[in-house]
């Protein structure tokens, strides 16, 4: 599943990144070049923020797939 997102603030990156760490499935972050795992706060804000980047939740389940959708609903710039 991937998603278009946005953070802008370190306050929005920090939640982030502890939403996408609640769950046991690979996630990655992908801003330009850069692919980082989203579950990294670190690795977040060195790529930086206010930029439109892609999320992709590597699972089949679509119960986790909806939830997620659900949970990234405050970032979601377009789908």
């Amino acid at each position: 599943m991937e998603l278009y997102i946005k953070l802008n603030t370190v306050k929005n990156a920090m939640l982030f990144a502890t939403v996408c760490d609640n769950y046991e499935e690979d996630i990655d972050y992908i801003c330009g070049r850069y692919q980082i795992d989203a579950k990294s706060i670190l690795g977040i804000m060195g790529i930086g923020l206010e930029r439109e980047c892609t999320v992709v939740l590597h699972s089949e389940d679509e119960y986790v797939k909806n939830k997620f959708k659900e949970d990234m609903k405050l970032w979601i710039v377009e789908e």
